[in-house]
């Protein structure tokens, strides 16, 4: 058995909300197609991107999925997607899955924790060009297809900054 067969697919459009904060996690969630965000939002209503789930990532609040506590982010679609939904309920299967599955989704969970602590030692020590490009290397399928502002949210940075950034590092 493979963890994200047979689960419910579904189709949702861009700006449907997944999972808002304060609600307690009850999904992960696999994209077949198109892009998700999970994101908070500070006291002056300022979003900040935590990460993007592109085709064939998972997104979930993990805390909250895991230890069933209210969320302290938001996930959203920020284009057209289908994503597959995989429940407690069917995490609780789990020992249901072949030894290889279980290899495969280690696999997945490491990467995802690769990427977060990349990411959060280029926040606190990179410079904004060294950011950039690591981001393009990490995703590379969505700097086409992200706005601008997107992408400075993710990299702290303001888009008119982010576009000097790649003003700068074209000329190089």
């Amino acid at each position: 058995m493979k963890l994200f067969d047979n689960l419910q697919t579904k189709k949702i459009h861009k700006g449907t909300i997944l999972l808002y904060k304060g609600d307690t996690c009850k999904t992960v969630f696999k994209v077949n197609e198109g892009c998700l965000k999970s994101y908070v939002i500070d006291k002056s209503g300022k979003e900040h991107i935590l990460h993007f789930a592109p085709e064939d990532w998972l997104i979930t609040d993990m805390d909250s999925f895991v230890n069933n506590k209210p969320s302290t982010i938001f996930i959203d679609a920020i284009e057209d997607s289908e994503i597959s939904i995989l429940t407690t309920t069917n995490y609780s299967d789990i020992s249901q899955l072949s030894y290889d599955d279980l290899l495969e989704q280690n696999k997945k969970l490491v990467n995802n924790l690769i990427t977060t602590n990349k990411r959060l030692a280029n926040l606190l020590s990179a410079t904004a060009e060294e950011r950039y490009v690591d981001f393009v290397e990490t995703y590379p399928t969505l700097v086409q297809r992200l706005p601008l502002k997107l992408i400075a949210s993710y990299l702290g940075m303001t888009p008119e900054y982010l576009s000097d950034v790649r003003r700068k590092l074209a000329r190089k």
